[in-house]
């Protein structure tokens, strides 16, 4: 799953203290993103803030913020959720209707040469439409933004302050990790962090190799690029770790051509170039 990034920059995402619902408390608190330099420095990039560092899933809170609720103040700070009822998805279908049928006259010129482009860039989200203008791609991102904004006009709309199905009392959302990766989070998970943690540097390694051989076709300003990408980065370095007495038998061969053995092994040369690196250190060492 990988969490659109324009949703999370629409939604406000900033470095300021923001509020949020804590389900324990069963009220409002003051939270602040982070103070963290390395936490700021990967919410600063335009591109990579939502996924893990250690896979290409979504992180945590990339998904907490795509999955806001609606609060309504009490007295004494106290708070409810407002809930996503029928009758709010029917006041949403309706208003999303209307703009459909405002942009097919667009299209049909009614509103002059610019009129399909205003509506466009101002209901949608231009990269995540990749080209696609169609009345069928605008009514999904005004189906989308409807929803949510009528669903807001009852209350306040917030992130919540825990997962999705996370029990009350879980630790809060990781801005850096996977649910499958957050030490944190289950036994399991923290075991695929300590077997991961240890290969990060040849998995940012791989991305950027990908990146560089790709440069002339792949789509830079595509979230599902930079997704594909780190997914097959992520898939070499499982298949590189596994071989890895085969790449020693190999080398003590006298096979030294890295596309050769890349062939022989079933992965890419780039894999291979980084586990010889990676080979040589630990000689070294």
């Amino acid at each position: 799953m990988v969490v659109n990034r324009s949703y999370h920059l629409r939604m406000g995402k900033n470095l300021k203290p923001s509020s949020t619902y804590d389900p324990l408390l069963q009220l409002l608190v003051r939270e602040s993103d982070t103070s963290s330099d390395r936490i700021r420095s990967k919410l600063s990039n335009h591109y990579d803030w939502c996924f893990c560092e250690l896979c290409w899933r979504s992180t945590e809170y990339a998904i907490s913020m795509a999955a806001p609720k609606v609060f309504k103040r009490l007295k004494r700070e106290n708070v409810k959720v407002v809930p996503l009822t029928e009758t709010v998805r029917t006041r949403a279908q309706k208003k999303a209707n209307i703009l459909v049928a405002r942009y097919e006259q667009a299209l049909r010129g009614e509103f002059g040469k610019y009129g399909p482009s205003r509506m466009l860039l101002r209901y949608c989200d231009m990269q995540e439409l990749r080209g696609d203008f169609s009345v069928a791609a605008f009514r999904e991102h005004v189906e989308r933004r409807m929803l949510v904004s009528t669903w807001a006009e009852d209350g306040e709309l917030l992130r919540p302050a825990t997962l999705p199905g996370q029990p009350e009392g879980a630790a809060r959302p990781s801005k850096l990790y996977c649910e499958a990766h957050n030490p944190r989070r289950s036994d399991e998970a923290r075991r695929a962090y300590q077997r991961d943690r240890r290969f990060a540097l040849e998995y940012e390694e791989l991305i950027a190799q990908i990146w560089a051989q790709g440069a002339a076709v792949l789509r830079r300003w595509d979230i599902e690029t930079w997704a594909d990408v780190r997914k097959k980065a992520y898939v070499q370095l499982q298949a590189l770790k596994s071989p890895t007495s085969s790449l020693d038998d190999l080398l003590n061969r006298g096979i030294t051509n890295q596309s050769e053995i890349a062939r022989e092994l079933g992965v890419s040369r780039q894999a291979i170039s980084a586990a010889i690196r990676r080979r040589t250190r630990k000689l070294a060492d």
